[in-house]
């Protein structure tokens, strides 16, 4: 089974990168961005004015997303274990991939060659709801997954199921908790991604001012990717 790992900041620590996740038999990991500090990244909203740019991640709450990892488990079950087993200090958010109106997700072919960005789209009621947007839409956004991958700009991308499907698990002093739903001090979530590489942030933007996204009004956010 597929998932998406959500590596979070722990609180009161410095976000930036986290330590490379420990390797496991029963886990593969087969792509992983581990994110600069919130304050390199920019994020765009985008309303009746056409969009605007702001410095910082739109996800504001102190414990700040500090990675994102795809992975492959025989369960979700055993995707759980192995966060559970991971050093002291981490915190994760267990997602189910994909979109729920079909929407095809892209997965990782190619390896990357220039420096590597996330973009992550913020959630809101109806991405939450699992509300499927127009069929014309869906088709855009699949045409322009497609031609960002023949341009070799686009690495991987999916979205996110709701929140409501997801686990969370926090590993401190030797101990792992596990819960249901996002992190608990979120109130921006987070609702899909594309992992692009390009020469500068600057493409990465002009690319996600043309995307046609799902959302009437999405804010969207760019973050470089470290190492």
């Amino acid at each position: 089974m597929r998932f998406v790992v959500l590596r979070q900041a722990e609180t009161g620590a410095p976000a930036g990168p986290l330590a490379p996740l420990s390797p496991s038999n029963d886990v593969t990991v087969y792509a992983s961005a581990e994110l600069a500090a919130p304050a390199q990244a920019v994020h765009v909203v985008f309303d009746g004015d056409g969009p605007r740019e702001a410095p910082g991640s739109f996800i504001r709450h102190e414990a700040a997303l500090a990675g994102l990892a795809l992975i492959d488990a025989p369960s979700r079950e055993a995707a759980v274990a192995w966060l559970a087993a991971q050093p002291d200090g981490h915190a994760f958010e267990l997602r189910e991939p994909g979109c729920a109106n079909g929407l095809a997700g892209v997965d990782p072919s190619i390896s990357a060659t220039r420096p590597r960005f996330l973009v992550i789209v913020r959630a809101d009621a109806d991405t939450e709801a699992e509300t499927a947007p127009p069929a014309e839409r869906l088709a855009r956004m699949g045409e322009r997954n497609d031609e960002a991958v023949r341009e070799g700009l686009l690495l991987a991308a999916d979205g996110l199921r709701s929140t409501a499907r997801a686990t969370r698990v926090a590993v401190r002093d030797g101990r792992a908790r596990v819960l249901d739903g996002p992190f608990a001090e979120a109130k921006e979530l987070v609702a899909g991604f594309w992992l692009v590489q390009a020469p500068s942030i600057d493409d990465v933007l002009a690319w996600v001012r043309r995307y046609p996204y799902a959302q009437a009004r999405p804010e969207v956010e760019v973050r470089p990717v470290v190492g």
